[in-house]
């Protein structure tokens, strides 16, 4: 074999290696990884490696202070993802979490890195939790898992649909009970989508970071070359490679901690109307989002926020048990200028009907309701729903035979 190999380079041109000590092929056989400013650690389930961070409750990222979160208003958080035992939490019980990965998912997809941040006193400490590689997987679980273990609740971006799926997958493969059941979970990917909703076209982190936070990430490693500067790491030992991820990861819980600061105080802001009422609105207090959607009615520039909070306030009101209100805001509605829109005829006539019990005054608006259809001036709504042409029409003969009923009855 040796002739052979000697054959096949002289063939090539190819000179013979003299000398020279053996390649580092992998990071593994470091036994020194310093470079990073980690350490090793060891755990029940094996060796493990992290990098260990820690900032000052005055650090600010972006225009938000690090210390904002360490008054946060669990009671509002917690109705945001409806879930009261968040509500009873010390914001020192937080694990703020995120995760980068081999791959967006399926089989042999690994977590190499994962960052958790809490605070510590007033101190917030980040850990980094890093795969130098796959044999090292139970010590990167076991190392997390202490951590999830003292955990009162968990704050993630996409963590319910991404991170926390896949690290479960992981811990069963390895035979290790996910230390994090059963925890109180906020998510603030989906009150974010829900109080800024219309407002940008796009609720990625990075994003929501220029435009909440007042954040903009200078020379960042992007997503897309996460997995490959891994890679590269794990083949070259070269920690260039990696830092740029580990700065990476750093921002994002950072962004996790300010961003539950800036939505805790969304859902009571007078600088967020419209994101305070629907803050409310989702948290089941339909009096104090009908204040607030009139409220967001009165400042609101744009004409379908306008309407979206005038409509908004009626439900709500109808909700809380004031119809005269709820019966107010559908007028108002309906004497919009260029109003097109069905709902607000139909709403009405029920109050009227089931309420006023002026079976003669809901007959009127539905009537009027239908004549704009007729002419094409109003669209029908759902085909489905209760301003729908079909639903319309049915509700108009109920109340034409319901009046006859009526009329006959006293002749």
């Amino acid at each position: 074999m040796t002739d052979l190999h000697a054959r096949l380079r002289e063939a090539l041109h190819q000179p013979l290696r003299e000398g020279g000590g053996a390649r580092i092929e992998s990071v593994t056989e470091l036994s020194d990884l310093s470079g990073l400013g980690g350490h090793w650690f060891r755990s029940p389930h094996g060796p493990g490696y992290v990098v260990e961070s820690v900032y000052e409750p005055g650090h600010v990222h972006g225009e938000i202070a690090l210390h904002r979160s360490l008054s946060l208003d669990l009671v509002r958080l917690a109705g945001q993802i409806r879930d009261p035992r968040l509500a009873a939490c010390d914001p020192r019980g937080l694990l703020y979490v995120d995760t980068e990965t081999t791959g967006l998912g399926g089989a042999g997809t690994m977590v190499f890195l994962a960052g958790i941040a809490r605070f510590e006193g007033s101190l917030l400490r980040l850990r980094q939790y890093l795969l130098p590689a796959p044999q090292y997987e139970g010590g990167l679980l076991g190392g997390l898992a202490e951590e999830l273990a003292t955990a009162a609740a968990l704050v993630s971006y996409n963590g319910k649909s991404f991170d926390l799926p896949l690290l479960e997958s992981r811990y069963i493969l390895a035979r290790m009970a996910p230390a994090w059941r059963g925890l109180p979970h906020l998510d603030l990917l989906h009150p974010n989508r829900r109080l800024f909703r219309g407002s940008f076209d796009s609720h990625r982190l990075v994003r929501m970071e220029v435009e909440l936070l007042g954040f903009e990430r200078a020379d960042d490693c992007p997503s897309a070359e996460v997995p490959e500067r891994y890679f590269r790491f794990q083949r070259s030992s070269d920690p260039t490679h990696i830092l740029p991820v580990l700065r990476h990861n750093a921002w994002d819980i950072l962004s996790l901690v300010a961003l539950a600061a800036h939505l805790a105080s969304v859902c009571d802001s007078r600088d967020y109307p419209l994101q305070t009422a629907r803050a409310a609105e989702y948290a089941g207090d339909y009096a104090g989002a009908a204040r607030a959607f009139a409220t967001a009615a009165e400042s609101a520039v744009a004409r379908g926020q306008r309407v979206e909070a005038m409509e908004h306030a009626a439900r709500c009101h109808a909700k809380a048990g004031d119809h005269l209100e709820a019966a107010r805001w559908w007028r108002l509605l309906i004497e919009q200028p260029g109003n097109r829109r069905l709902t607000p005829y139909v709403e009405l006539a029920k109050i009227e009907e089931h309420h006023n019990h002026d079976v003669s005054a809901a007959y009127a608006l539905i009537d009027e309701a239908h004549v704009l259809l007729v002419r094409g001036i109003a669209q029908p709504g759902r085909a489905s729903g209760e301003a729908g042409a079909a639903a319309l029409e049915h509700r108009r003969e109920r109340l034409r035979r319901k009046l006859t009923q009526r009329a006959t009855a006293v002749s």
